[in-house]
């Protein structure tokens, strides 16, 4: 029955009208209902059925031209290392249902992040991050080593389910700043410092990597948007306006009817 079910929903997606970008030419919107379904099965442990949706989404993907309007060839290769880790990962009988969700979640939020201009998907992440590398700090300045060793595995787990969609939606340049700094606390030197040099570069850290999260809100703001607020807040400006000038009006034209009566 499940399978029967399965096959549907690809024989649905077969059929469903395309959904794309104005410069694109290929049915992203059709990929990201698959990474999100291949997801939600791997939840429900029914990893066979992932499997299947993610083979279905491989044999699609293949179809995708390499080129800057379809896709490029950086965003391909991280793509498809993060689709063969999903494949890879969904089948490992010796993998957790946890290493599995997680591997499957990053897929589909670089899926997402291909499709999405506005609001993708990783940007919801921010505050597990953010509250995880606040604690990493606070560990530090307490000389906690053991609780700070916890929470950095934590932090480095968290971000690199967000990696390859950063990836794609970020600037090479900020990613290699990040990639520096994790490389600088991973580093045993970094146990040696004072702690005051560690609360320091952590600071300059947590700056940086607020200002990823804040670079994509960034980009969620839509020109046409923007102009329809302006639009609207003007014609509420002028509606209010008018309203305030048709009032005034009454009244004073109320006044000089009193004013009349009285003579």
């Amino acid at each position: 029955m499940k399978k029967w079910i399965l096959a549907l929903f690809i024989g649905l997606l077969m059929i469903h009208p395309k959904q794309v970008h104005a410069e694109d030419t290929y049915d992203w919107e059709s990929l990201n209902e698959i990474s999100n379904t291949a997801l939600q099965l791997a939840k429900q442990e029914r990893y066979s059925e992932s499997a299947q949706l993610l083979d279905y989404f491989s044999m699609k993907f293949e179809d995708i031209p390499i080129n800057n309007e379809s896709i490029s060839i950086d965003h391909y290769r991280t793509m498809s290392n993060t689709l063969d880790d999903a494949k890879k990962k969904v089948l490992d009988e010796k993998a957790s249902t946890e290493e599995k969700v997680r591997t499957l979640t990053k897929f589909r939020l670089v899926v997402d992040a291909m499709v999405s201009e506005h609001q993708p998907l990783w940007g919801s992440m921010e505050s597990t991050i953010m509250e995880t590398f606040s604690q990493i700090k606070t560990d530090v300045q307490e000389g906690d080593v053991q609780s700070f060793q916890h929470d950095w595995n934590q932090f480095l787990m968290l971000y690199e389910i967000i990696y390859p969609s950063i990836q794609v939606d970020l600037d090479i340049h900020r990613i290699k700043q990040m990639d520096a700094h994790i490389s600088v606390v991973e580093d045993r030197l970094f146990n040696e410092i004072s702690e005051t040099s560690k609360v320091k570069h952590l600071t300059i850290m947590e700056t940086e990597l607020k200002e990823l999260f804040e670079r994509v809100k960034e980009d969620e703001a839509d020109p046409s948007l923007i102009w329809v607020m302006i639009s609207t807040g003007s014609i509420i400006l002028l509606s209010l306006s008018y309203s305030g000038w048709r009032k005034y009006k009454g009244e004073r034209e109320k006044l000089a009817k009193r004013e009349k009566n009285k003579q």
